[in-house]
């Protein structure tokens, strides 16, 4: 049986993380901004990556894509390039929530709550809320747009809070008894956390159920009084 060649892709935060590994070992990653817009970025970054490693988009088995929530046009935009690969080729797809993959690596802190939280603009942040155990993650709460003055009421203690939201949630955090806040470290969603996820989530058949999480809605959503899916 040949082995199982696995393309991960997160495009819902500030940079484009892309991951590429055999079996669920890592053969290559790549994570880097770019000013062009996100849809003409990530099928040029897929197809440098594949070929650096000595492998086409016809030799991908199974993909996992974050779904969010964080950027919109840049979760929209993988979840579409994602499925497209799927419908042509046949490739099963397994989505991971974003939140879950940044609370991921600090899942051996056993018994302490985890608080990712993602800067969502307009003075809000993207959060849930875990509890770490035996090396697992389990959500206790979910997924959330929350200005930082109701994040302390989200949390409990003793907790880890982190993530590109973490600066703006300092002045409320910072003073309470048990929450750590790490601002500098946990903001992407690494390789390993992405496969680690989503490889429980692959089936043996396509999916067309990998849906956005959004976590609010849009502003084209407010101003046409739409709902995008």
């Amino acid at each position: 049986m040949e082995n199982r060649l696995i393309l991960g892709i997160d495009n819902s935060l500030d940079s484009l993380n892309l991951v590429v590994a055999e079996e669920g070992r890592i053969i290559a990653e790549r994570r880097g901004r770019n000013r062009r817009v996100p849809s003409e970025i990530l099928p040029v970054s897929v197809e440098g990556i594949l070929s650096d490693s000595g492998y086409g988009v016809k030799d991908i088995t199974n993909i996992i894509v974050t779904l969010g929530p964080g950027s919109f046009t840049g979760i929209r935009v993988a979840i579409a390039f994602c499925k497209g690969i799927s419908s042509a080729l046949g490739t099963p797809i397994a989505g991971v929530p974003t939140l879950d993959a940044l609370s991921f690596p600090l899942a051996f802190m056993d018994d302490h709550y985890l608080c990712p939280l993602i800067d969502a603009k307009k003075g809000e942040v993207f959060c849930s809320l875990y509890r770490a155990r035996q090396g697992r993650i389990e959500r206790l709460s979910e997924y959330h747009a929350l200005k930082p003055q109701n994040i302390p009421a989200l949390v409990k203690t003793p907790c880890i809070c982190f993530g590109t939201g973490s600066l703006l949630c300092e002045d409320v955090l910072s003073g309470i008894n048990g929450v750590a806040l790490i601002k500098d470290r946990f903001q992407a969603v690494s390789g390993e956390a992405l496969l680690k996820t989503g490889l429980p989530l692959i089936t043996g058949s396509p999916s067309c159920e990998v849906k956005p999480i959004y976590g609010r809605r849009s502003e084209a959503e407010i101003k046409f009084n739409v709902k995008l899916t």
